[in-house]
């Protein structure tokens, strides 16, 4: 499912916005109509990257038995001036969470790589580790075996190995579970759950299991 980046799509919107905003008198009508339309922009962006999020977790999490996600320095990330406002519209940290206790739910297993698993620099056939791989360089080649591919093909390789290592599951495992697998909500439809999520929790979803992040 690709990233519906909603915040790249509307910047020229709110830049505009802003700059009217700028040039209204504070506390006027026109100002406070401009404002208006400007946090209706935000809430927008909002509510789009919310809902591609909630689609994405729970397909991932209906449709494999095992699911892997790298624990990401990503402050670091968003020190790159060119990357960081990709990175936080993708809201990696909110994907997470709701990754945690969705595969939690139905019946899944969630698997978090550490922060320092290379990843990227191994080489997915012989296990060779680069020294250095820039992040431009998008395609991996292996100085060892020979081996090249995509960048992230290679690194998704290695999660998947890592997947079977720790949950001695590969990911493609299929989760045919239709009903929730929690004593409390059994008996419940996945649809009827995602719908009246907000009612369990203050923050519009159920608080995410356990206390690692």
């Amino acid at each position: 499912m690709p990233n519906p980046q909603p915040l790249r799509k509307a910047l020229r919107k709110i830049a505009r916005l802003n700059r009217e905003l700028v040039r209204r008198k504070r506390r006027s009508r026109h100002w406070e109509d401009t404002r208006r339309r400007l946090n209706r922009a935000h809430a927008r962006v909002a509510r789009i990257r919310l809902d591609a999020m909630h689609k994405l977790t729970h397909r991932l999490a209906t449709t494999f038995g095992t699911v892997v996600v790298e624990d990401l320095n990503v402050a670091g990330m968003g020190r790159n001036r060119r990357l960081s406002r990709a990175i936080y519209d993708a809201g990696l940290a909110e994907l997470r969470r709701q990754l945690r206790y969705k595969c939690e739910w139905y019946g899944s297993r969630l698997v978090q790589a550490p922060r320092m698993y290379p990843s990227s620099k191994t080489c997915s056939r012989c296990g060779a580790i680069k020294e250095i791989l820039p992040l431009w360089e998008r395609v991996y080649r292996c100085d060892v075996c020979g081996t090249v591919m995509d960048r992230d093909e290679n690194a998704a390789r290695n999660l998947a190995a890592l997947a079977v290592a720790v949950a001695g599951s590969g990911p493609e495992t299929k989760n045919a579970r239709g009903e929730d697998v929690r004593p409390d909500l059994a008996g419940r439809s996945s649809m009827k759950r995602e719908a009246g999520t907000r009612q369990l929790g203050k923050t519009g979803a159920p608080a995410p299991q356990g206390t690692g992040t």
